[in-house]
């Protein structure tokens, strides 16, 4: 069996949940041919990086599998790209807010996930499942562990990629702005499902 290791962030801002978190406890232990290793993050710079290449090196996965949320939709998005910089709009919470920084310097401006993304989108709206591609993770805590890992994996056999989930319904006004849990669970299971499938045939 092969090892994924999935993660997700603690709330920060103003809120007092994170959905990314809610989603990735409420998966099963297994889904494909991929055993889960769950894994929480602070929304903190560079900590939230340090831990997640920590229990990494430790597992030694064949997929890492970032979460975070992503408010006003109601698709979930599979990113593609991480860029080398720092641009919080909101303090961490540690109450710091990089602007124009890099993640690592001297880095390369950007990477690409590795793994399938585009072909998972395409699997998944063949079944009209609300999915769409994301191009980049911004400049928050998202980006900053998206691009460490890639980073860190870069002409490796272990793959990286990103996925972005919305707003439950119990923290907005306008249900119509989110997703109950149970449909971004069912979507996110097919993720891993199709990515277990399209790994094998890499």
């Amino acid at each position: 069996m092969r090892k994924l290791l999935i993660t997700g962030f603690d709330p920060f801002a103003h809120y007092q949940i994170n959905p990314c978190w809610e989603v990735v406890k409420a998966l099963p232990e297994q889904l494909g041919d991929f055993r889960l290793t769950k894994l929480l993050l602070p929304n903190i710079f560079g900590l939230a990086g340090r831990m997640l290449l920590e229990r990494a090196e430790e597992l030694q996965p064949d997929i890492i599998l970032l979460t975070g949320m992503d408010s006003g939709n109601t698709h979930v998005h599979v990113d593609t790209v991480a860029v080398n910089i720092r641009d919080a709009l909101v303090e961490d919470n540690l109450g710091r807010k990089p602007w124009n920084e890099p993640v690592i310097a001297g880095g390369p401006a950007a990477y690409m996930a590795t793994i399938p993304a585009h072909e998972i989108v395409r699997e998944l709206r063949k079944e009209h499942c609300p999915v769409h591609l994301g191009y980049t993770t911004g400049g928050y805590v998202c980006n900053d562990i998206f691009y460490l890992a890639c980073h860190h994996y870069a002409n490796s056999k272990t793959m990286v990629g990103f996925v972005h989930v919305p707003l439950l319904p119990e923290m907005v006004w306008d249900e119509g702005l989110a997703l109950p849990l149970s449909e971004s669970k069912a979507i996110l299971e097919r993720i891993i499902k199709t990515l277990s499938l399209l790994a094998k045939e890499e």
